[in-house]
Parts: structure tokens; C-alpha cells; sequence
């Protein structure tokens, strides 16, 4: 008995084994096979980090301002980055109700302060809550990403998310 289960562990693990080592060859292989190759065109999963919506603003224009330590939470936003995309799930919890907001994906350095929401609106209910998806394209050396939701899509923003702050 004792020799039977100890050949089927050795077949076993032999065959674990020999996978194992023909993924890493064709892994290899890919690695190594230059531009135009599947590692090379690889698709690249996306970043997507959670981060609070709050009531505290920077001043209209200040795109380096962290508002998270004063801001009372009222909702949150998902931020998705792609190498060629800066996307965001907003979901508003308290917002005014039946109120549009203009969004506006604030990027530094590169595209902040936005002149007008880049990113179309996002519109509550009767009871102030709302939820709107956006994208827009990464801008090349950005590292520090937020959303703000102005109502109306002009003037000073009501909400503002707190930054993500990347690797360049």
C-alpha cells in the first residue's frame, strides 16, 4: 500500500512539475520574442482604487490642495487608470436633491483646473442621491487624480474626492 500511494505522489507531483515548467518556457518564449509578440501587446489591467467624496473644496483653480483631512464623507468614488484612461464610478449619497452636477476628472499635471465638466453630469433624485460613470483619456505624466462635481457645471465645486497620487 505504502509503495503505491508514495508512485501515485511522485506521478502526481512529476506531472505539476512538468506543467509548471512549460508555462515558464512559454512564458519565457513570449518574453523574449520582441516587439509585435503577445507579451509585448499584452492588455493591461486596470488600477481601481475607492476613495471618499467630501464636502471640502479647494479654492476654484487649486489643483494641489489634498482636501481629504477635512472632508466629511458623503459618497465615494471608484477611480479606474489604464496606461491611456482615467475612469470613475461617482456615487453620491447626499447630494441636493434633483440637482445636476457637472463632473469634472481633474488630472496633475496636465489637465486641471478643467475650464468646463470634461466628463458629462451627474443628476440626483428627489432624494439627493446619484450615481454617474466617466472617462477620459490619461493625460502622459499625470501621477494625481480627483473628481469634483459642481452643480450646474459652473462655478466653485461642491464635492471633491479625495487624490489618488501615483508613481510617474
Amino acid at each position: 500500500m505504502r509503495t503505491s500511494s508514495r508512485n501515485r505522489r511522485r506521478a502526481s507531483s512529476g506531472t505539476v512539475i512538468a506543467a509548471v515548467l512549460s508555462v515558464m518556457a512559454a512564458f519565457t518564449a513570449a518574453c523574449s520574442s520582441g516587439p509585435g509578440t503577445a507579451a509585448a501587446t499584452a492588455t493591461v489591467a486596470p488600477s481601481i482604487t475607492t476613495v471618499a467624496l467630501g464636502t471640502a473644496n479647494p479654492a476654484p483653480g487649486d489643483c494641489t490642495t489634498n482636501t481629504s483631512e477635512a472632508a466629511s464623507s458623503v459618497g465615494s468614488v471608484e477611480i479606474q487608470l489604464t496606461p491611456d484612461s482615467f475612469a470613475a464610478v461617482i456615487q453620491l449619497q447626499t447630494g441636493t436633491a434633483s440637482t445636476t452636477y457637472g463632473v469634472f476628472l481633474q488630472q496633475v499635471p496636465g489637465a486641471c483646473p478643467q475650464l468646463a465638466a470634461n466628463a458629462g453630469s451627474l443628476t440626483t433624485d428627489a432624494t439627493g442621491h446619484g450615481r454617474a460613470s466617466a472617462s477620459v483619456p490619461r493625460k502622459s505624466g499625470a501621477t494625481v487624480f480627483f473628481v469634483q462635481l459642481v452643480p450646474r457645471g459652473s462655478g466653485p465645486g461642491q464635492f471633491t474626492s479625495d487624490r489618488l497620487v501615483t508613481a510617474p
